[in-house]
């Protein structure tokens, strides 16, 4: 009976050995230059994990397979391992990247979503920002229903309907801009970024009560806030008080002279 034992101790210990060394293998780009993993092949990695395979299946031994054949540019096995993960965010991702790596930038676009992969959607929002606003919006707008519905921290939710504001603003959507922004902050109430673009947006749209309303509250978070100062100013000179504009702008100076909202401030001033 020991000698099973022993015989099994053996072999797990083998089988762990392999899993480590194809790991390390498979992951060698991303090791320090005089460490051990940078100098192994990922084919390696992936001849050992393949062995693994036959033995022991299982969704990791895949993934890690998937990863292997993706790096390596063999995207047929790396769709392959991907189809065979059960379905996750694991699985939704490698089927991104794949579609991504083909060219096939909505296919990837849209497992990114499924994913709930944040920093993938950020990028391709980015990138569309500048050529095709309408798009990113409805990209950004899509991650965001996906964060939603998926449980994610409502800090997250928030970062999204942030962004979607931004991306409303730049098409001259005013009035959606701000619903997203509100939306922002009703998350994330004590947010001073939320609370700012709200507060700008309402001062465009003339809404100075609500634009004094979130200045006044980035002020209580945070007192040091140059941004907040200058947009209290900038209501209080529109609605003709001219003194007290003077004294945010005084303060708004003493916390940050080099403020892009002071400097608006100021030329307001020398009107």
């Amino acid at each position: 009976m020991q000698v099973v034992l022993a015989a099994i101790a053996a072999f797990v210990a083998l089988a762990l050995g392999a899993v480590q060394l194809g790991s390390d293998a498979i992951f060698a780009r991303a090791g320090e230059p005089m460490s051990l993993p940078a100098h192994l092949h990922s084919a390696l990695g992936a001849a050992l994990y393949r062995a693994v395979a036959r033995i022991a299946p299982a969704p990791y031994v895949d993934a890690m397979l998937a990863r292997a054949a993706l790096e390596s540019g063999d995207l047929a096995q790396a769709q392959h391992y991907a189809l065979m993960l059960p379905p996750s965010a694991r699985r939704d991702d490698f089927l991104a990247r794949l579609a991504q790596a083909r060219g096939q930038d909505s296919l990837a676009q849209q497992y990114f979503v499924r994913a709930a992969d944040i920093e993938a959607i950020d990028a391709a929002v980015g990138d569309l920002a500048a050529r095709d606003p309408a798009r990113a919006y409805a990209l950004e707008t899509a991650l965001m229903e996906r964060l939603r519905v998926s449980g994610t921290h409502p800090d997250f939710v928030a970062e999204a309907y942030w962004r979607m504001g931004t991306l409303a603003w730049q098409q001259s959507k005013r009035m959606l801009a701000m619903r997203d922004y509100r939306q922002a902050v009703q998350l994330s109430p004590l947010s001073e970024k939320y609370l700012l673009a709200a507060g700008f947006s309402a001062y465009e749209l003339r809404d100075d009560r609500a634009a004094r309303r979130d200045f006044q509250r980035v002020i209580s978070v945070n007192p040091a806030s140059a941004d907040a100062y200058a947009g209290a100013g900038m209501v209080a000179l529109r609605e003709g008080n001219r003194a007290q504009a003077v004294q945010y702008a005084a303060r708004a100076r003493e916390c940050n002279p080099h403020a892009g909202s002071l400097a608006t401030l100021q030329s307001l001033l020398r009107e």
